[in-house]
């Protein structure tokens, strides 16, 4: 008896999707990278779907170029060519929703996404014709629209289809170990064992991966004692004489679930205190360490507070967007729990910047508060990550101006049309509005509100407003 055929490997297809002549098929080609798909600068060319199938980084899918969502009236068979996309569309894995950065919104982009959002198909955000840095603001244009700031490209020119690709090939990743541990959770319920397990068993907090972790501060405050109690073996040399780490060091480390990549510091001392040579370097490449982590624990003593220096090292990479935790070591010098309340309320008002950071107190020496201290790097570390959707962020902002109105600037009242959030790591979300600058008292209110609202502790959170030169003085 012959044994039976394996089965046939599920293969995703990708839609690309659009109003007419957004270039879909100029994509198409170059994604494919033969000319397949015809392609003119005349709306309603494409008519029945094209389907190609292509290897990407080991990944194999059919990329589908499909006719244009809606038209004209002068489109010929517009209304069959978009009841033939919408089953193509429904039938996708992924979808390529594609606009044109050039010719901006159309009543026709809005229709598109209504109907992508009533299929529940994932979906990239894609703008083409995005030729020159001219047409950013045209991309995020897009965001009034209700998605997350597209992804910018040009067909025509090649540029930015790499990011597409790879944006394409890790969603389709996702998907496919989201099916797995679907199919894998399928298989635990014949198990009531397993099942029991699954049931039982807690999330997993903290970051992914390795979080990148620089320990910073003056010499001599216990930041390489600290590392060598995480790693339980010594990998830096502790001395009571400052200066004793010139190099930064790097290590993972490993604390239940979650890993860090911990890096030692050299300590800072004001710059009037900093011998050239060796010093001077070592200096130099604890900024730099500052620069490529992700989370920024700032140590400091309690017998000296928070010197100026301390508050120094905490503006400057509070500047350069790193998350940031504040942990106060040899807190066995403390008395009790009030002189620890203090302590924090002083750090709060000698460094205003420290107002989202959360101080934390430990003691290397006695192994307390190494829990708390990294509980806290988890949270920042998530809010660092934070993204935020379009839609919750633009209902904050309504509920913010109905909080507060906001001021009149130039005889006329300060308004914004939408927000989008424009980048995370720190969070960034930019604002579009009918005023160039925002006065800064009502930019910091806006600020609490959305820290209120969002849980962003440890992290920055950069606020950008943009003029929109559509809407005039009225």
């Amino acid at each position: 008896m012959s044994a039976d055929p394996p089965a046939t490997a599920h293969v995703p297809t990708v839609a690309i999707v659009g109003r007419p002549n957004v270039g879909k098929s100029t994509l198409f080609n170059r994604l494919i990278r033969k000319r397949r798909a015809i392609t003119l600068d005349t709306p309603g060319i494409t008519r029945d779907p094209i389907t190609e199938k292509v290897v990407w980084d080991g990944i194999t899918l059919n990329l589908v170029d499909t006719g244009g969502l809606g038209g004209e009236g002068d489109i010929a068979l517009a209304d069959q060519v978009h009841a033939h996309t919408v089953r193509a569309v429904a039938n996708a894995d992924l979808i390529v929703a594609l606009f044109d950065a050039r010719s901006g919104l159309s009543p026709l982009d809005k229709d598109t996404v209504d109907l992508i959002q009533r299929l529940e198909v994932p979906a990239l955000w894609v703008a083409n014709k995005a030729d020159n840095p001219a047409q950013d603001e045209a991309v995020v244009d897009f965001c009034s629209l209700g998605i997350d700031a597209p992804l910018g490209v040009s067909a025509e020119h090649n540029v930015g289809l790499a990011e597409l690709r790879e944006a394409i090939t890790e969603a389709l990743e996702e998907q496919s170990a989201a099916t797995a541990l679907e199919s894998e959770a399928a298989q635990a319920q014949d198990s009531v064992v397993q099942q029991s397990l699954e049931e039982n068993e807690a999330p997993a907090e903290g970051p992914p991966l390795p979080c990148r972790v620089a320990l910073v501060g003056r010499p001599n405050v216990g930041k390489s004692s600290l590392l060598n109690l995480v790693a339980k073996f010594e990998l830096s040399l502790v001395d009571d004489k400052p200066g004793t780490t010139r190099d930064v060091v790097d290590t993972i480390v490993e604390r239940g679930d979650n890993k860090y990549l911990l890096l030692d510091t050299a300590g800072m001392r004001r710059p009037s205190k900093v011998d050239e040579g060796i010093e001077r370097i070592s200096v130099r490449r604890s900024m730099e360490a500052v620069r490529r982590c992700d989370v920024v624990v700032l140590m400091i003593e309690p017998e000296e507070s928070l010197t100026d220096q301390d508050a120094r090292i905490a503006r400057i990479a509070w500047q350069e967007g790193r998350a940031m935790v504040v942990v106060v070591n040899k807190i066995d010098l403390l008395d009790d729990g009030q002189a620890r309340a203090r302590l924090r309320e002083e750090i709060y008002i000698r460094c205003p910047t420290l107002g989202p950071v959360q101080v934390e107190f430990m003691s290397v020496t006695e192994g307390t508060g190494i829990g708390r201290l990294f509980r806290a790097i988890d949270r920042a570390w998530v809010a660092f990550n934070t993204t935020v959707r379009t839609s919750d962020l633009n209902r904050l902002v309504d509920a913010i101006t109905e909080r507060r109105q906001p001021p009149v600037i130039s005889n006329a009242r300060l308004r914004f049309f939408y927000v989008t959030q424009t980048a995370h790591r720190p969070p960034t979300l930019t604002f579009f509005c009918n005023r160039e600058k925002v006065p800064t008292d009502y930019s910091r209110f806006m600020e609490r509100c959305v820290r209120e609202n969002i849980p962003l502790e440890g992290s920055p959170l950069r606020l950008r407003f943009h003029r929109r030169d559509s809407h005039d003085r009225k």
